[in-house]
């Protein structure tokens, strides 16, 4: 490597010797959002997969496991309430989600960070749906 770094130095005076910095590769990860009955007090856990690419729809455990072909919402079984999100990672070009009820933004930004799977105190939320809604999420800067 040192012998690469001369050589390119005496060949291309004008370049530093500097590393080159690592761009914006995405790293497609998963993760799981944590629903509860507001009636049965049921848990859904629902797992997700997210590309890491910015503006793309988070995709949904179809009942295969989440991927890049799975759904990219989840309907509602009943009134449920949003009580966590467990990111395995962050996302290296993104950095949190925007969540949509039936396709309208809720005002509300999930960031990773808070919410990864080793962190034992992620904060809790408190997000209605009502039956029949389609939750979906848009992965963000």
């Amino acid at each position: 490597m040192r012998l690469l770094r001369s050589y390119l130095r005496e060949a291309l005076p004008g370049l530093s010797a500097a590393r080159p910095r690592m761009r914006g590769i995405a790293a497609p990860e998963y993760g799981t959002f944590v629903f509860m009955g507001v009636q049965s007090k049921r848990i859904y856990n629902v797992d997700v997969y997210y590309s890491d690419v910015v503006d793309a729809l988070i995709n949904w455990d179809g009942g295969a496991g989440a991927s890049a072909t799975s759904p990219s919402s989840f309907t509602a079984p009943e009134d449920l309430i949003l009580s966590d999100i467990a990111v395995v990672t962050g996302g290296t070009d993104t950095k949190k989600f925007q969540l949509l009820r039936n396709n309208q933004p809720t005002g509300d930004f999930i960031r990773h960070i808070p919410h990864l799977t080793t962190n034992p105190n992620r904060p809790q939320l408190r997000l209605g749906f009502a039956r029949g809604t389609e939750v979906r999420a848009i992965q963000k800067a």
